[in-house]
């Protein structure tokens, strides 16, 4: 369970939200809400330890996340840059498991990467995707990466309904394997149950 216990978060003198509590347990997935520039990839930042609150705590599972804790039960997918650009989609995806501390067959991501694209040439540059593809990809990490909490910010922006539908069913398998899931968007197309948390 993720447990955030008022939490306040101010950049130089700006106070970008106050007070915020909220739990998410596992099996359950919550939803941020809110406009561009209200927090909600700020609030990821801070569940995830990448930035520090001004006041109050998060916990996950009875103890107060750490980069230890974060780095080994939670899976982000965030808007920024994510490989490299000159290496093949092979090697980004070699590098990416590797970061994870994965083992896995060819078999594995051969299926995982059917399921998401139908077919890619991992021969390609990662410079080479338009930005849905790079988009896909790196959702690929949700197949291949076993942690129990995913944190995703905006994971649905860019890609085309039929991608959108394969995303869910991800989620609701996540979900039904006790998982826990966290994700900020300001797009509508959730068909599962979620919890909502307004910022």
């Amino acid at each position: 369970m993720i447990e955030i216990r008022n939490l306040s978060f101010a950049r130089g003198n700006d106070l970008i939200f106050k007070n915020i509590s909220l739990e998410v347990k596992h099996g359950e997935m919550m939803v941020l809400k809110g406009a561009n520039g209200q927090g909600k990839t700020t609030l990821l930042s801070n569940i995830l330890n990448f930035l520090d609150p001004l006041e109050g705590e998060i916990i996950y599972d009875g103890r107060v996340i750490d980069n230890a804790i974060s780095s080994k039960y939670f899976l982000y997918i965030g808007e920024n840059n994510f490989a490299y650009d000159e290496l093949s989609l092979n090697d980004n995806i070699k590098y990416w498991l590797a970061v994870h501390n994965v083992n896995f067959s060819q078999e594995v991501r051969d299926k995982s990467i059917k399921f998401l694209f139908d077919e890619l040439n991992l021969n390609k540059k990662f410079y080479q995707l338009s930005y849905g593809q790079k988009k896909k990809l790196q959702l690929l990490l949700l197949m291949l990466v076993n942690k129990p909490v995913w944190i995703l910010d905006d994971p649905f922006n860019g890609l085309d309904n039929k991608t959108i539908e394969k995303i869910i069913i991800l989620l609701t398998k996540k979900l039904e394997n006790n998982g826990l899931i966290l994700i900020s968007s300001h797009q509508d197309v959730l068909t599962l149950e979620h919890k909502i948390f307004q910022l």
